[in-house]
């Protein structure tokens, strides 16, 4: 029995915005750091990437996924589960069949982003290389 109570659209909108903020801020730490972000929101069929980037001087494509939590819950980096990265390695693995990034190497990064009371990104962790989906 499902005990979940549909969401409302105040907090459909809320949970959206904080999202958007936490990948902008997460673009943002990458972008410092030299990661050129190519796509935001890449949609494949029913698959998503938060964020694909590339590193100069790699074969790197980088697939990122966002998650966020507000501070003092879990950390958001578990809810990167089996079942997200079997969707983010599917997602990767119909990137690397386009003539674009055919060759590269694909890294799975998360970033791991706690929000405040107003939805604002509070810290931010990057995890590289979060996860390994032995693909060739």
């Amino acid at each position: 029995m499902n005990t979940k109570r549909p969401l409302t659209q105040e907090k459909t909108a809320a949970r959206i915005s904080s999202g958007q903020n936490a990948e902008s801020a997460a673009a943002d730490m990458l972008q410092a750091k030299g990661y050129n972000i190519i796509k935001r929101n890449v949609r494949l069929g029913h698959l998503e990437i938060d964020l694909l980037a590339t590193l100069p001087n790699t074969n790197l494509l980088i697939v990122i996924e966002v998650k966020a939590r507000r501070v003092g819950a879990h950390a958001p980096e578990l809810r990167v589960d089996w079942r997200k990265q079997r969707h983010l390695t599917l997602a990767a693995q119909l990137l690397l069949s386009r003539r674009m990034f055919r060759g590269k190497q694909i890294q799975f990064d998360v970033i791991a982003v706690e929000m405040d009371q107003l939805q604002k990104p509070h810290s931010l962790r990057h995890i590289p290389r979060a996860f390994d989906a032995n693909m060739k």
